[in-house]
């Protein structure tokens, strides 16, 4: 069969020609970006949710003044300081879930791990590794508010991406609705 232009020429080659796999390099390289992606957004958490926290601690100091029991000072302390990683990593989680196909659980633990990283090592930078050592108490609790704020961010995750297939059926549906008509 003769083409009369290349861009049939074009089409008939795509159309016979099976799609090659990528590379292992394509791959590896895809996995870095998703990997640096996941570290960085994980960082951006806990940076922008400071910033937040400081914000929402100080109004809300200024309305409720000082709070007499040690126990509710302690768990407002400690969920005003973890807000990045209840909070905002969520929310990245669900944005990178609904517009990139990433692993749940690979990016929740990546990014908490990253910000988790970031904030010690901030911490560890002003007041040195002597408080984190002495007090068991607090590495238990930054422990355990680390694995409830990945399984937060697995749960947001799997939502933007049940909200990016959702879409997609949608996307479909519309499609073949107006090639029927």
């Amino acid at each position: 069969k003769r083409f009369s232009t290349a861009r049939d020429l074009a089409k008939m080659v795509a159309m016979t020609t099976e799609a090659k796999q990528p590379s292992a390099f394509t791959r590896v390289e895809g996995a870095a970006r998703h990997t640096v992606m996941q570290i960085g957004l994980g960082v951006a958490a806990y940076v922008l949710g400071s910033i937040f926290a400081s914000g929402a601690m100080g109004r809300i100091s200024e309305r409720v003044g000082l709070i007499d029991s040690e126990a509710v000072a302690f768990v407002y302390g400690w969920v005003m300081q973890r807000l990045w990683l209840f909070v905002v990593l969520p929310m990245f989680g669900w944005a990178a879930g609904r517009f990139t196909e990433l692993r749940s659980l690979r990016f929740a633990v990546t990014a908490a791990l990253a910000g988790e990283l970031f904030a010690l090592l901030l911490f560890s930078a002003i007041n040195g590794l002597d408080p984190l050592l002495e007090n068991p108490g607090e590495l238990l609790a930054r422990g355990v508010t680390l694995l409830l704020g990945m399984a937060v961010t697995l749960l947001a995750v799997s939502s933007g991406r049940r909200a990016a297939a959702a879409a997609q059926a949608e996307a479909d549906a519309i499609a073949v609705k107006q090639k029927a008509e």
